[in-house]
């Protein structure tokens, strides 16, 4: 890839400087401003009345089918600056409208039927021919007999009247580079020769005028079933399956899908020095590599931190000490806690006098002795001073209390904000400092169950979709002689990291002991799934054609099937999972598949279809 970007730069440059290439823009649009480095050249021309325009300076009004020049502002079968071999000689000819005197009817309107409005005017400056002396460009192509020519090489050959493209070595109605408008979409086009394949007789001899199949031209047997489609006789594949001819279609194969390479010879193959294997059966008990670091488990591991601002007054624990959840870890004295046991005390004696006041009132009504409506109030307000009571109740809930705290207060309304351990574990971090005012929310420990740990993994794409939630992995420390651990995966991403084009997973592992510590590296090895379907082959042997993976099986001595294959993980032993596309006895290219490869893409390159 890196020799066709410096290729085609050279070619921009070459082409910025007017030494190659066809330098026309887009047809012009009228009333579209075109860039001064790229402007028209306009043939000097007028008009009877301001706002007429003709052929030359619209291209809606030019003759549909005909050819036109942008380069000199003619019609092509009119330009003898590009075909000089078309000018008949004594014929008088109008440079100013690019016609012959006798046709030129924006001279004389009454020499021939002119769309209305056609009046005198310039073309565009387009594509560089260059005149009839010049020397033709010649398109890559091959012959199979010494000293054999064809329309591309002998202007003898080619269509009498047929406008020729000197060039770009084709003729005009098949020259894309200076008249892209008159491509058909979803038509094969051979690039070799310039023509469409359905017609195109150099790669077919039974398509030329008159040929006749069985002729001893090379022409597939019409005997043959047709569903196949259009025959490239020089490679000897069909057209849709050479890969040489089309590289571009490998874009489209899916698994099991292949393109075809033919070599030159049947000694090509030994002289690329081609190693040929079989792909080999996959282990179910094969392991992938993988690189880890430990980490606290994420769901037993917290930081500590105060619901309210306060001072240290007393710290209880010290980093690595083992506590017990519920365990005092620091007291604080917050000022917030105070009027929340205030409140609460306040609204646990209003509860209680409002009940008592309620069941005096039911005795009186039961003894008809007080009223109604002194009843309903004092229910009232017992249901008030409740609803007070659980706010207060909840105030000291949000602060840390536990509800056994909370029934334990009594009348003495202290500041003491006590920090509690929320599960059982070890202190790993301790910021806390005697005497030291805290902002509520600060971190003033953390807490983590090292009883087990997680393993933070690194998976390349293409092992991803191997691994999945309960595949056994083992690790084994780099850095420490600790006996290899087993555990098992619980997460793989669903997503690629778009930097490092990894998948995250992780996997949990015991850690009796203690042994593992946060931040270790460790080397995992991940048990890939049975897949009694999956083969595996060398990773020499995969190569990458339009990001997809391919590998080249021997068909013939000479013919080769770049086919596409599913791939699966990397094994240590530098080989590949193979999920689909290939089969046990294919003949795979294990060495040299790069030349195959090169050999395939040499059309993208520049060598042309038939360059051997």
């Amino acid at each position: 890839m890196p020799t066709r970007i410096r290729f085609l730069s050279l070619l921009a440059l070459l082409m910025a400087l007017g030494l190659v290439g066809c330098g026309d823009p887009e047809p012009s649009t009228p009333g579209v401003a075109v860039d001064a480095s790229v402007a028209a050249t306009t043939t000097a021309h007028a008009h009877a009345a301001a706002g007429e325009t003709c052929f030359i300076c619209d291209p809606a009004k030019r003759d549909k089918g005909r050819l036109w020049c942008n380069e000199h502002g003619r019609y092509e079968d009119r330009c003898w600056l590009c075909h000089a071999e078309l000018r008949e000689e004594g014929r008088a000819y109008c440079e100013e409208h690019g016609l012959y005197e006798d046709e030129c009817f924006l001279c004389d309107p009454a020499r021939g039927s002119a769309p209305e409005g056609h009046e005198g005017h310039a073309g565009h400056e387009g594509h560089g021919h260059g005149g009839g002396d010049a020397a033709s460009t010649t398109t890559a192509h091959a012959h199979d007999t010494q000293g054999e020519t064809c329309f591309i090489c002998d202007p003898a050959k080619r269509d009498k009247g047929r406008l020729w493209c000197n060039e770009h070595g084709r003729y005009e109605d098949r020259c894309w580079l200076c008249h892209p408008e008159l491509r058909e979409d979803g038509r094969t086009y051979c690039e070799e020769h310039g023509l469409y394949e359905d017609e195109c007789f150099l790669c077919d001899p039974a398509r030329a005028p008159g040929a006749k199949a069985g002729d001893g031209s090379g022409a597939i047997d019409p005997a043959e079933p047709e569903a196949d489609g259009l025959f490239c006789n020089e490679h000897q594949v069909f057209e849709h399956e050479c890969g040489i001819c089309h590289p571009e279609l490998a874009e489209e194969l899916t698994p099991g899908g292949s393109l075809l390479v033919r070599l030159p010879s049947e000694r090509s193959a030994e002289i690329a020095g081609l190693g040929i294997g079989r792909p080999g059966h996959f282990e179910a008990d094969a392991t992938v590599p993988l690189l880890g670091e430990v980490r606290y488990d994420g769901n037993h591991h917290a930081r500590v931190a105060p619901l309210a601002d306060g001072v240290v007054s007393a710290i209880g624990v010290d980093v690595g000490r083992a506590v017990d959840a519920g365990e005092v870890l620091a007291v604080l004295h917050a000022p917030a806690a105070a009027e929340a046991k205030a409140a609460f005390v306040a609204a646990r004696h209003a509860e209680v006098l409002a009940a008592a006041t309620l069941s005096r009132k039911q005795l009186l009504e039961e003894e008809r002795i007080g009223s109604r409506a002194a009843l309903d109030a004092a229910q009232a307000e017992y249901g008030s001073a409740s609803v007070g009571l659980s706010l207060a109740r909840q105030g000291l809930l949000n602060l840390g209390f536990r509800p056994g705290d909370v029934e334990r207060i009594g009348d003495a309304a202290t500041s003491e904000l006590p920090l509690r351990a929320p599960f059982a574990g070890t202190v790993v971090r301790r910021a806390a400092v005697l005497g030291e005012a805290v902002d509520a929310g600060a971190p003033l420990f953390e807490v983590a169950d090292l009883s087990r740990m997680w393993v933070e993994l690194s998976v390349p794409e293409e092992t991803a979709p191997s691994l999945e939630e309960g595949t056994p992995i083992v690790i084994r420390v780099q850095a420490a002689a600790i006996e290899p651990i087993a555990g098992s995966i619980t997460w793989v991403a669903p997503v690629v990291d778009e930097r490092t084009r990894l998948v995250r997973a992780r996997g949990v592992v015991p850690n009796e002991g203690g042994r593992l510590r946060q931040g270790m590296f460790v080397d995992v090895d991940a048990a890939l799934a049975s897949q009694p379907d999956a083969l595996r082959v060398p990773a020499s042997a995969v190569q990458q054609l339009s990001d997809r993976p391919f590998v080249f099986v021997q068909r013939e001595p000479d013919l080769f099937a770049a086919r596409r294959v599913q791939l699966g993980a990397r094994l240590p032993n530098d080989e590949y999972v193979v999920h689909s596309g290939l089969g046990l006895d294919d003949a795979v290219v294990v060495e040299g598949a790069f030349s195959l490869k090169s050999a395939l893409l040499a059309s993208r390159l520049g060598a042309g279809c038939a360059d051997h």
